[in-house]
């Protein structure tokens, strides 16, 4: 009797390695889900590793799951591990981010079994158009191909339920009047003109500003020295009553023009707020950067500073006026 339920058992394995041979080495899953919220609001959620845990179908299958993170936890090198008792122990890591756009992941199930996982966003309307892609190569493994019989109807649940999830979330988030989003900005070196005046009258401002720039645009042809980009102005010092603001023009860090020094804009972390149309909208980009900075719990780290993409004299339509403004940050 044993021997006929050894054969028995036996025959069931040598059936299932052979049905394994025929199945399917490979597996590919995909989903997308539109979102009403800007494309950043929806990148931050996939590129974060710790914001994963508000939307991971995988958390709600096995609860007692503990996630350990690696060094980096945003973006390209970011990392996490899983050990739970029904979910066993995998990895996840960022191999490629390339902001609000895409990030490539290796998910790591056994030790010679890695997954690939591919989540972009992508502008679709007035929404954004989050995408989710699975896929693996189980080879010539014929349990390993069983592997995907099994998972390819979870993997669907659990990006539909990430899609909803994120979806609540980047849809909860507060609205600001104008696009804004982070960036690393370089350092970039500039000769300036510095003033201090009252910000009430901007039609004295204006003329102020007109003033500097001239001159600054006179000396610099003058020492024969090239402007390499876009004239920009930094505030140092800001109030209702008083402000200081340095008109300045981006030049090489190594020329020298009489009467000035050369001097550089911070690098690393900004918010980045972009506007459209004359400068009689510039405060309340301002009032909505401070917002931001605000309700993502972020240090103004330096002068903020408006660049002036268009220039006022070759383009007489505002409508086509775009203007930069930066602040640089830190984490609070």
């Amino acid at each position: 009797m044993l021997k006929k339920i050894l054969f028995f058992l036996a025959g069931i394995v040598i059936l299932l390695l052979a049905i394994g041979f025929i199945l399917p080495a490979k597996l590919d899953v995909s989903r997308n889900v539109s979102i009403h919220a800007p494309t950043n609001y929806v990148f931050e959620e996939i590129n974060n590793l710790e914001r994963w845990e508000k939307w991971q179908y995988w958390n709600t299958l096995d609860p007692e799951t503990k996630i350990t993170y690696g060094d980096i936890k945003v973006g390209t090198g970011a990392s996490y591990f899983w050990d739970g008792p029904k979910l066993g122990k995998g990895s996840v890591t960022i191999t490629e981010s390339i902001a609000n756009k895409s990030i490539a992941l290796d998910l790591k199930f056994t030790e010679n079994s890695i997954a690939k996982g591919i989540y972009s966003v992508e502008p679709d309307g007035e929404n954004t158009l989050l995408n989710f892609n699975f896929s693996a190569d189980q080879g010539l493994n014929p349990i390993a191909r069983w592997f995907n019989v099994f998972m390819k109807g979870e993997i669907e649940k659990s990006f539909e339920y990430a899609g909803e999830k994120i979806k609540e979330i980047a849809e909860a988030k507060p609205v600001f009047a104008f696009p804004l989003n982070e960036e690393t900005v370089p350092a970039i070196s500039y000769v300036g003109l510095t003033h201090i005046m009252s910000p009430k009258d901007q039609l004295a401002v204006n003329k102020q500003m007109e003033k500097m720039y001239t001159k600054l645009a006179a000396d610099l042809k003058k020492a024969n020295v090239k402007i390499t980009g876009s004239p920009f102005c930094i505030y140092p010092k800001y109030s209702e009553e008083s402000m200081e603001m340095v008109c300045a023009m981006p030049v090489s860090a190594s020329v020298k023009v009489a009467g000035y020094q050369v001097m550089q804009t911070e690098a690393g972390r900004a918010v980045k707020g972009v506007m459209h149309g004359d400068y009689s909208n510039l405060q309340n980009v301002h009032n909505e950067i401070q917002k931001y900075i605000k309700y993502k719990n972020l240090i103004e780290s330096g002068a903020p500073r408006e660049v002036y993409i268009t220039d006022p004299m070759l383009e007489t339509d505002t409508s086509k006026w775009i203007t930069e403004v930066y602040y640089p940050v830190k984490e609070n």
